[in-house]
């Protein structure tokens, strides 16, 4: 609701739940691309997690559009008839918190991820899932055997968590005034999980696509020095958390393979790694235990992978086993004008660029990685101004999915929302 609408009463309130600043995850960077444009028309309140409330006020800039609420904040605030809430939800563990209010604080969902899988195990670690879960099988009509249930109604033994996570999604959006997505494959498996959301409440809004800010060329060539990449380098780069869907056997066992063939190519994991699902460091140290094998960066800020995006020419961007939704890595690898490897599979081909090519998943994949070293290997390197080149047109291809032209679909979905809620 612009100004002129909202007439007499002011903007309308909007509270966000979502991952803000400090916290290192994508959902933080997506609401980051929005929230001015949020705060332009509406009075927003940012609604933090108990635990991380103090840490995203001190990193709230002073002169921000939009305030900071904690949860206990938030509860006593309510009931709000003339607010909207939006909740900005992902599937990793900054999420949880939210699971205390979607399911009486009916509000706006921004979905990222069609598969709560990681959501669902963790709030079942929290206690969240436990105790309630009999209680929703059985509403559902599912006999759930004895042996599965212990005597407080918490379920023992799982009988399919896939099913579970039906019922998860369910029991969160059913009620949901309108829930966004941003693919077809996401829309897809939600009306199969959730066959009683109304067409009327499902919206597709593609991911944003948003160009990296030039640096100054100080800045650049201290970022990659620090990482050890020399001007003569051919880089291949797997940009973005570690995680331990993200086919890092397959990329290590392809990479030493043609290491072993004495191509020149230099191996870079940019992002942090997450040991308990996959010991990266360790396992780089058992297979090049006299050195000399790829490296681990840690954890880098947006501008740091942007540089190493922008000089990279391969980057890997492999998920399997997903049912997620989409990568907001996939884009900014293809703006960085490299070429881009992802998968088949999920929503991932739906992202359309000359720069991407999906491989199958299978068997076969360390062959296929190995021969696209060896290709790239075989290629002369790209000069400044055909990378250049590359990254403009890249750019130009996806104008119409950056932040500004996305935003007003944005808007109105959230108009729609408060309308069904009669706000």
């Amino acid at each position: 609701m612009t100004a002129a609408q909202s007439g007499a009463r002011g903007p309308r309130r909007l509270y966000v739940f979502s991952p803000m600043p400090p916290q290192r995850n994508g959902l933080a960077d997506y609401l980051m691309a929005y929230l001015p444009r949020l705060a332009a028309e509406h009075e927003v309140w940012v609604v933090a997690a108990s635990d991380q409330a103090s840490a995203v006020q001190a990193a709230r800039p002073a002169a921000a559009p939009w305030r900071v609420l904690d949860e206990a904040g938030f509860r006593a605030r309510q009931p709000d008839p003339e607010a909207l809430v939006l909740y900005n939800l992902g599937n990793n563990s900054d999420c949880v918190y939210m699971l205390d209010h979607l399911p009486g604080c009916r509000g706006a969902v921004l979905l990222h991820d069609i598969s709560l899988f990681y959501l669902h195990q963790l709030a079942a670690e929290q206690g969240w899932m436990g105790t309630l879960m009999d209680g929703w099988l059985a509403d559902d009509g599912h006999a759930v055997p004895r042996a599965f249930v212990r005597r407080d109604g918490s379920l023992a033994r799982t009988p399919g968590l896939l099913y579970q996570e039906c019922l998860m999604l369910r029991r969160l959006l059913q009620d949901a005034p309108g829930v966004l997505v941003h693919t077809r494959y996401a829309e897809g498996r939600l009306l199969g999980a959730v066959p009683s959301l109304p067409l009327a409440r499902l919206t597709r809004l593609p991911h944003f696509v948003a160009p990296a800010e030039p640096l100054p060329p100080a800045r650049v060539a201290e970022v990659l020095a620090r990482h050890g990449v020399t001007e003569e380098a051919r880089l291949l780069l797997v940009p973005g958390f570690l995680t331990g869907n993200k086919m890092l056997y397959e990329i290590l066992a392809a990479f030493r393979q043609v290491q072993a063939e004495g191509l020149p190519l230099q191996l870079l994991f940019a992002g942090e790694e997450r040991p308990d699902e996959y010991a990266l460091s360790r396992r780089i140290a058992d297979w090049w235990p006299t050195g000399g094998g790829p490296t681990v960066t840690g954890y880098l800020n947006a501008q740091a992978l942007d540089v190493l995006l922008a000089r990279a020419d391969l980057s890997l961007v492999l998920r399997y086993p997903t049912y997620g939704e989409s990568s907001g890595i996939l884009p900014r690898a293809a703006l960085g004008g490299a070429r881009v490897l992802t998968v088949d599979i999920g929503a991932y081909p739906e992202f359309s660029s000359p720069l991407v090519t999906p491989l199958r998943v299978g068997a076969w994949l360390v062959d296929s990685l190995v021969g696209a070293m060896r290709a790239l290997a075989a290629e002369p390197p790209l000069s400044p101004a055909e990378r250049q080149a590359r990254q403009q047109a890249e750019v130009d291809r996806q104008a119409a999915l950056s932040p500004a032209a996305l935003y007003p679909a944005l808007r109105d979905w959230l108009h729609r929302c408060a309308a069904e809620l009669g706000r």
